[in-house]
């Protein structure tokens, strides 16, 4: 018979793995509290362990600071700020990977 990982454990695995997860290494900008990175944005203090990052893909849902508001230490005003870089870098991205007119190779 098989024994299956209590729960419990399963979310320790996952915590240590997090914990270990350092700032992207591409870092496009740099806030008090927040930071523009390859992933999309993260926390620049990682002992919160990646748990309030937003991934690239996330960075144009509404509201993603609400969840944040009810923490004591979030800064609204550098998270928005992030968030604009972010979404501005993700619109000029675009503009870079535009393929020639022509359909050129």
């Amino acid at each position: 018979m098989r024994r299956e990982k209590p729960l419990f454990a399963l979310h320790a695995l996952r915590i240590t793995l997090k914990w270990r997860m350092a700032l992207h290494r591409d870092i496009y900008w740099l806030g008090r509290q927040w930071a523009v990175t390859g992933y999309g944005i993260q926390a620049v203090d990682q002992k919160r362990y990646g748990e309030h990052d937003v991934e690239l893909a996330r960075i144009h849902q509404d509201d993603l600071a609400a969840t944040l508001k009810g923490f004591n230490w979030f800064d609204a005003e550098d998270f928005e700020e992030a968030l604009r870089r972010a979404r501005q870098r993700a619109q000029e991205a675009l503009v870079l990977f535009r393929p020639l007119s022509g359909g050129e190779k």
